[in-house]
């Protein structure tokens, strides 16, 4: 039990450690840019640049707080969903088309075999979530003019989802490490319009489970990654009493 005390807390410390780590350089770069901006009144190229940069990083940090906020109460296990009769099949079809526009962007094709009303029981929210994190990681570390794939497919009382990228792919000692908090395999690729902070996975780890379901990843530097989830059709550990009716 004292064990498993002190991981608990060496476990806080290092998420402390990390958030404040992570919403430090984001202030950083807002404080920079408000002084200069301060001193340019009167060269409005110069203060719309500045107020573009701070834009950009109150984005990050607003996305970073979600996350954060969220994280804390998985790990208090205070973080409530609404289990619900839901389509999965235009859940995802509609995070594609709201992805779109960033795909085209590096000129990156998303092909599609999605299974037609694919019905789950399911916290609508989270699996929007699940879904853009695993899209925005591939589009985000995906090749220019390169490809995404995306399958969901009914098998048994499963629906059997996967996506999958030709971008620069993971290195195999990174793969075990990319589910675990703040963890960036190559944080020097990120541009200062790049608001993810290595907690997308972890999210997207904790959506899986928490329906019931398993995901897995392959990954070969180079060439690309393919991630692959299950979601039962009724998570097993809820009853009726439990779902919101729609």
């Amino acid at each position: 039990m004292l064990d498993q005390l002190e991981l608990s807390f060496q476990k806080e410390r290092q998420f402390t450690s990390d958030a404040s780590h992570e919403l430090r350089t984001p202030l950083s770069v807002i404080l920079a840019h408000t002084e200069y901006g301060l001193t340019q009144r009167d060269n409005p190229a110069e203060t719309a640049n500045a107020l573009q940069v701070i834009q950009q990083q109150a984005k990050k940090m607003m996305a970073l707080v979600s996350s954060l906020l969220l994280l804390a109460r998985t790990d208090h296990q205070s973080a409530q969903l609404d289990f619900e009769t839901v389509n999965l099949s235009e859940i995802a079809n509609m995070v594609i088309d709201e992805l779109m526009i960033t795909a085209q962007s590096k000129n990156i094709t998303i092909h599609t075999a999605i299974d037609d009303n694919l019905i789950i029981v399911a916290d609508q929210t989270s699996i929007m979530r699940l879904l853009l994190n695993l899209l925005q990681n591939a589009i985000r570390y995906g090749r220019q003019n390169g490809w995404i794939k995306v399958e969901l497919h009914q098998l048994k009382e499963d629906v059997l989802g996967s996506i999958e990228d030709n971008g620069i792919g993971i290195a195999s000692d990174d793969l075990p490490q990319i589910w675990n908090r703040f963890y960036q395999v190559d944080p020097s690729r990120k541009s200062v319009e790049d608001t993810s902070a290595g907690l997308g996975l972890s999210i997207v780890k904790w959506i899986i489970e928490s329906h019931g379901g398993q995901i897995s990843v392959e990954s070969l530097p180079g060439q690309g990654t393919l991630f692959r989830f299950s979601l039962p059709n009724r998570p097993r550990h809820y009853t009726n009493k439990t779902l919101k009716r729609t």
